[in-house]
């Protein structure tokens, strides 16, 4: 005959199995509280971008010294273009045929540059338009993209890569992500980055806040 456990054990071995059910919760949840801080820089970011701009203000990074080219065909690297004097260098990312965020990056710069113009900042701070399309961004479409930005030389420059190659170490170090999109366009995302003469990333800002770049800028100049 078999024996029946007593309503006394069975709640024992109840509460026995709650508590460990609980106990391994709580594992879990400290276990994935710890790699959020982890993934978010002690809880201070919790997107990509968010995490990269705290990680350059934090620890200021060195630029890749890429070969670049301007819409006259001259060849260059990008560290030598940002050496030029001691200006701190507002930069932002495009490609030519972008007809959304690049616009509104062409208009905040236009801003900008009327600004540095009219405060007589040309030799404190420039401004850097980075082609990240070399396959595409010929020097007849660069020369055509500076006109229509209304671009002066002694402000604002606008150069591309030399080589589709090197757009991948580009976009890493300055945390911008590109997607390609129908019609060989690309989505990607915007922001304003602060380069010092030395080629040092020391800042990135909302792209649509000049105000406080061109500030943060002035505050950067050696």
């Amino acid at each position: 005959m078999d024996k029946k456990s007593s309503p006394v054990a069975d709640g024992r071995t109840e509460a026995v199995g709650l508590w460990k059910t609980f106990a391994t919760s709580v594992v879990a949840i400290v276990i994935g509280l710890a790699c959020l801080l982890q993934a978010t820089a002690g809880g201070n970011a919790f997107t990509t971008e968010t995490l990269r701009r705290t990680e350059v203000a934090d620890a200021p990074s060195q630029v890749p010294d890429l070969a670049i080219r301007d819409a006259a065909g001259h060849r260059s690297t990008l560290r030598e273009l940002l050496a030029g004097g001691e200006r701190v260098w507002i930069v932002d990312f495009v490609y030519t045929r972008c007809q959304t965020v690049c616009t509104t990056l062409g208009s905040v710069f236009q801003q900008l540059q009327q600004q540095i113009r009219q405060r007589g900042l040309e030799g404190r701070v420039g401004l850097l338009s980075v082609s990240f399309d070399p396959a595409n961004d010929t020097a007849e479409s660069l020369r055509a993209y500076l006109d229509r930005m209304q671009m002066d030389p002694a402000i604002w420059h606008l150069v591309s890569l030399d080589s589709p190659l090197d757009r991948r170490e580009l976009l890493d170090a300055f945390g911008i992500m590109v997607i390609p999109a129908p019609l060989g366009e690309f989505e990607h995302n915007a922001a304003l980055h602060l380069v010092t003469g030395r080629g040092m990333l020391v800042r990135i800002l909302d792209y649509d806040d000049a105000a406080l770049a061109l500030e943060t800028a002035l505050a950067a100049v050696p």
